[in-house]
């Protein structure tokens, strides 16, 4: 784990938007907490977002990518046992191009509450996935299909624009592919384990709190 790229929290802001298109690039003198609520805000992003949260979690994730699968269990029990703990998915679809209609399959479930299950069959679902393996896991889900179909058309511009911040994202953060993480104040890539997770949560509470890092394990990038 690695703290937030200094390079990377002076690019980009967001404003409060109501809507995808309102998310506009700043100026470049921007305060670092404005920059860092363009990672972690976003009206279009699904979240899922406890009463009295005190630590963001953002994962960059690819349906189809091995450690994304390994890592789902160990994000689901974080969540399970940490109800301080708020996750935002930032879908980055880079492996193929069945990547990005699970994608924007899973966005669209949103529209009627069923992105975490649609999420979840997904990292789930038989690869390489297909568009009838993405279509058969959004039902099992409990999606409505002709609404998602609907959906999609009808949302298109957000989903699109979403997916293109996501991507710009990943980017500037440096990651070469899928799962990559920010947590509170540090950045992970590849796969995680519950424990794992748990242990940087910590250390991003400590410094929020101004308090010692618990362990070693959390460094600064180099120089």
């Amino acid at each position: 784990m690695k703290l937030l790229p200094s390079a990377a929290l002076i690019l980009l802001a967001l404003a409060v938007p109501t809507a995808a298109r309102t998310v506009i690039p700043p100026a470049d003198d921007a305060p670092t907490a404005e920059v860092r609520r363009y990672f972690t805000e976003d009206p279009d992003a699904p979240v899922v977002a406890p009463k009295g949260y005190d630590i963001t979690v953002v994962e960059y994730v690819d349906y189809q990518c091995p450690y994304c699968r390994s890592s789902a269990a160990a994000l689901d029990q974080l969540m399970a046992r940490d109800r301080k703990v708020r996750v935002m998915f930032r879908d980055w679809p880079i492996i193929a191009p069945e990547s990005r209609v699970a994608a924007e399959v899973a966005l669209a479930a949103k529209y009627q509450g069923k992105y975490l299950a649609v999420h979840k069959a997904l990292l789930a679902a038989p690869r390489p996935l297909d568009l009838a393996k993405i279509q058969a896991a959004a039902v099992e889900a409990g999606a409505d299909l002709p609404r998602l179909k609907a959906d999609m058309k009808a949302h298109r511009g957000d989903i699109d624009d979403l997916l293109e911040r996501n991507q710009d994202q990943a980017l500037m953060l440096g990651f070469t592919g899928t799962p990559g993480f920010i947590i509170g104040n540090f950045q992970s890539f590849g796969g995680v384990t519950l424990k794992g997770l748990q242990d940087t949560v910590a250390q991003a509470r400590a410094k929020a709190k101004g308090l010692p890092p618990a362990s070693s394990k959390a460094r600064r990038p180099r120089k």
